[in-house]
């Protein structure tokens, strides 16, 4: 396919765009510092015994965006609460049987899409009694604006019609299978007029309900996924890869080896879980050592496995605090980023860095265990299909309603197609494609006409960049950990 027609003469738009922004001035480009264009999130990470309690708990801790302090006091207060609950009932309970076995548990999970973080904590306790209790909390906040979106209904272009949306749904739900149900949910449903708990996840909107809110306690914390496509928002999105079944402190990560239920309960790869958990692993010819003591692994496929509990015993013990656990579907890996007065200076002087990498924590050894991210717009300059790397341009994609960008670069705002492109300088930045980058082009008709997205790969990226005028549309692009794990071509009126 050839771009042609409106494709083709975007390229004089392109060129006319970079002209009136170079012509703005060195003073304007200057402001650009006031624009978040990423974030660093580290982990705080305790795994304990105190006073008879067990402790695992995770705290991220989030820089680089100016709701990052509150959302971070919100998550520590959480943390704070329940572990102080579940010590109330250790010296409460006396002698009871129960009280060797009281426990908190609190960590994170986390997505980021087109500006908007998500991040919802998952605790578990216990405090005696017939069984334990979970609970999610989740945070939906904007890093550009510091805006929060409390409920769903915040996300829709029209509040109204896509709470409706959503509504219906739950209750389709609850109408089909009563069995699962109190009788008094959808009562309990309506009653809330929208006002959902959520997160986003990959390519769903995941609204979700409490232990007893809906179900007995068999039937757990019962939720609802809505895929983002099906959804009329007022961002662009659900173009991030599809989420992994590992994660490393809330980012997706892949094991070569599956995690094995059996007889013996739940194992995980040696080799794989101890590197992530920072110890050192050791094969000899009598065996294997752990940060240079023996263990008996159970041996499948010709792969090393060792029980969960092995796990939790290393990062009680190891020079660095980590805990694993698995909920039938989800390996969940937490280790401790560490957090010395320099790193937290570093934090401070770089919170108005914009399109840089923030480095905010760094295991010993130099082995670096922060989370970084970063999410642009840019122009593809040329692609190298040996290496996969993508030689861009970053832009700034500026829309009539980023009222605060367009004061600061003067302009009238009147954009008749509803953007402005903002290049006062054109720059050259190589990044490597990520193995399993997840990668959108427009599909165009015979008639040059924009009909949706379709998915492809890196040699799908490389035989539309090669086709004429293909360089001069946008592109979103979001990197993390050094190299662009999606791409997607933007669409321009």
């Amino acid at each position: 396919m050839i771009y042609r027609a409106k494709r083709a003469a975007l390229l004089l738009l392109a060129v006319c765009v970079l002209l009136q922004a170079g012509c703005a001035g060195k003073a304007e480009a200057e402001t650009n510092s006031s624009r978040v264009n990423g974030f660093s999130q580290g982990s705080n990470v305790v795994n304990a015994k105190e006073d008879g309690v067990r402790i695992q708990t995770a705290v991220p801790t989030f820089v680089g965006f100016s709701a990052a302090q509150e959302l971070n006091e919100k998550i520590r207060e959480i943390s704070d609460n329940g572990l102080a609950e579940v010590k109330r009932a250790e010296k409460e309970l006396g002698n009871s049987a129960a009280k060797g076995n009281l426990f908190f548990q609190s960590c994170y999970d986390l997505f980021w899409d087109n500006d908007i973080l998500s991040v919802w904590v998952m605790n578990e306790n216990y405090t005696g009694g017939a069984h334990g209790y979970r609970w999610v909390k989740s945070f939906n906040v904007n890093i550009q604006t510091g805006e929060s979106y409390d409920t769903p209904g915040a996300l829709f272009k029209d509040p109204e019609a896509g709470t409706k949306q959503i509504t219906d749904k739950i209750l389709k739900d609850i109408k089909e299978r009563p069995d699962l149900y109190f009788s008094e949910a959808a009562k309990t449903v309506e009653e809330k007029h929208g006002a959902y708990s959520y997160y986003l996840d990959g390519q769903d909107l995941v609204v979700y309900f409490d232990l007893y809110e809906l179900m007995p306690y068999a039937g757990g914390m019962p939720e609802f996924r809505f895929s983002l496509d099906d959804l009329d928002l007022k961002f662009r999105m659900g173009n991030n890869p599809d989420r992994l079944n590992v994660r490393h402190n809330g980012m997706d990560m892949e094991f070569q080896n599956p995690v094995v239920v059996n007889d013996g309960g739940v194992l995980l790869p040696l080799e794989e879980t101890a590197d992530t958990l920072n110890h050192t692993v050791e094969k000899t010819d009598a065996g294997y050592k752990v940060d240079g003591k023996s263990v008996k692994p159970t041996m499948i496929d010709g792969v090393a496995y060792m029980p969960v509990e092995t796990f939790n015993t290393l990062g009680e013990n190891g020079p660095i605090p980590g805990f694993v656990f698995y909920d039938g579907k989800t390996l969940w890996i937490f280790t401790q980023t560490a957090q010395s007065e320099e790193e937290k200076k570093l934090m401070s002087s770089s919170m108005d860095s914009v399109g840089s990498e923030i480095y905010l924590n760094s295991a010993p050894g130099g082995t670096s265990s922060e989370v970084s991210w970063k999410k642009r717009m840019c122009y593809i300059k040329s692609y190298d299909e040996k290496t996969e790397t993508v030689a861009l341009d970053p832009i700034e994609w500026i829309t009539s309603e980023d009222k605060t960008r367009i004061q600061e670069l003067k302009l009238d705002g009147d954009f008749p197609d509803g953007y402005y492109i903002y290049n006062p300088t054109v720059e050259t930045e190589k990044i490597k494609l990520s193995e399993n980058a997840k990668i959108s082009l427009i599909q165009w008709n015979a008639q040059n006409v924009a009909e949706s997205d379709v998915q492809t790969d890196a040699a799908g990226l490389g035989k539309r960049l090669a086709e004429d005028g293909a360089l001069s549309f946008p592109y979103e692009y979001t990197v993390s950990d050094g190299k662009i794990i999606a791409l997607r071509e933007q669409y321009v009126p």
